[in-house]
């Protein structure tokens, strides 16, 4: 993803990297969302199937849940039926309408750690369906389906709670292994051409490979393996009030807290990574700085879909690009400052 400064805009290397990565992405996009990748492995288990359920914080139906067995499925697709009612969110984000799906282990512990809500609703909803597909990881037994309101007023109506375990259409992975080589094979060249960069002293290049490669990797490292560095984060560092929570509310303060932390997290890697190509550019390069930026945001949460338990999303895609162009204004308006200063001496 990086291009040349002016310095060595002769060098032939850049725009084929560049080129080669539009392509590959277009490659992701259409294998992950041109052919269909799922079918279903077994019969599913609906619950709920009559009158829906009015869900209220203020008595003691605030939730319903259900367990159902994981067995040897790989995904499992939930869906449910939900409408808001006058449900006003409270003082910390997670005092809403949620529907969520907790893997848990066999002792019945829960893996809030991993992506599990499957929906959030306050203010007034038209009754519509909601769902998500998950990933099994190695280790869960069973999933919690759990309607629920916390700690508001108003009413979350409930019908039709549905769980389907599926598998990956045959073919489909070698798909993805084919393109996961591609992708490597493009960061392995990219990371030769800074070394060669490193040797023709090119040290701005450098820096803006040195902030963006790690940003790169912490966007698709599995989340199980930064799992328990970011819940000892989120017992320390309160972002949503989970410190205050107590009893049945403290789940999902908990899950709320890991969330805020992962999008403040998103916020200083991407502000980060525009800073660093807009010092590699220099001034006179604002649009390719932008440009490398927006591209680079898109493409760290794109790789997700590769991800085992990571979920690309359009909200993370659009915090990545807000934090990326922030990042290269700021450098750029450092940049001029510090111009305008050396001409005053």
């Amino acid at each position: 993803m990086m291009t040349s400064s002016a310095a060595d805009r002769g060098l032939p290397a850049a725009p084929v990297l560049l080129a080669t990565t539009v392509l590959l992405t277009l490659l992701t996009l259409l294998h992950f969302h041109g052919t269909p990748r799922f079918q279903a492995s077994g019969p599913g288990m609906v619950y709920l199937t009559g009158a829906p359920e009015p869900l209220s914080a203020t008595d003691a139906s605030d939730r319903v849940e259900f367990r159902y067995d994981l067995g040897d499925a790989a995904f499992v697709k939930v869906s449910g039926w939900l409408a808001a009612q006058d449900i006003v969110q409270g003082r910390r984000s997670w005092q809403q309408g949620r529907l969520i799906a907790v893997q848990q282990y066999a002792n019945d512990r829960a893996r809030y750690d991993l992506p599990h809500v499957v929906a959030r609703l306050h203010g007034d909803r038209p009754a519509r369906s909601y769902s998500a597909t998950f990933r099994v990881e190695r280790g869960s037994r069973h999933l919690l389906l759990r309607a629920e309101m916390l700690g508001t007023g108003g009413l979350l109506r409930v019908g039709r709670l549905r769980v389907q375990p599926l598998s990956e259409r045959p073919g489909f992975a070698a798909g993805s292994v084919f393109i996961i080589g591609c992708w490597i094979l493009l960061g392995l060249a990219i990371s030769g051409w800074v070394l060669l960069s490193l040797l023709r002293h090119r040290y701005r290049l450098v820096l803006a490979y040195a902030v963006a490669a790690p940003a790169l990797v912490l966007s698709i490292l599995p989340a199980t393996m930064t799992a328990p560095l970011r819940l000892g984060v989120a017992r320390r560092v309160d972002l949503s009030g989970a410190m205050e929570a107590t009893g049945r509310a403290a789940e999902a303060a908990l899950s709320t807290n890991l969330f805020s932390l992962a999008k403040a997290g998103h916020v200083v890697m991407f502000t980060a990574v525009g800073l660093a190509f807009a010092v590699a550019l220099g001034r006179g390069h604002v649009a390719r700085a932008l440009g490398l930026a927006v591209g680079f945001g898109l493409v760290a949460e794109m790789l997700q879909l590769f991800s085992p338990n990571r979920t690309a999303t359009l909200f993370d895609a659009g915090l990545n690009l807000a934090s990326g162009i922030a990042g290269v204004l700021v450098a750029t308006a450092a940049l001029h400052i510090r111009d305008r200063l050396k001409q005053r001496r």
